[in-house]
């Protein structure tokens, strides 16, 4: 039974492949690009589970698709905690009015 984890690496290594397609790269070609071998490509496009995510930023970063990368590695910040930091920080600076 493949677990949804297991499912989402094996569609994402299709995207892989078929954007290294789309540009007409051989996996030789690619692999250098991202300074790993032939074989550990071709284990990404099949999405195997091990991969460093390294290997995973460098190829999106190759393929011009890093972007979507940081909806889920960069912390979403709290948006009250954001309002409270803004409003202590205009609350200092109106204390040091010069006369």
């Amino acid at each position: 039974m493949i677990n949804e984890a297991e499912k989402m690496l094996k569609q994402l290594g299709e995207r892989l492949r078929d954007a290294r397609l789309s540009r007409n790269e051989s996996q030789e070609i690619f692999a250098q690009r991202l300074g790993i071998s032939r074989q550990s490509l071709a284990k990404m496009e099949q999405g195997y589970q091990q991969t460093p995510i390294g290997n995973w930023l460098a190829a999106s970063s190759i393929l011009e698709m890093l972007d979507g990368w940081r909806d889920v590695l960069v912390a979403q910040e709290n948006l009250f905690a954001q309002f409270e930091r803004e409003q202590s920080r205009r609350q200092r600076a109106g204390g040091r009015r010069s006369k």
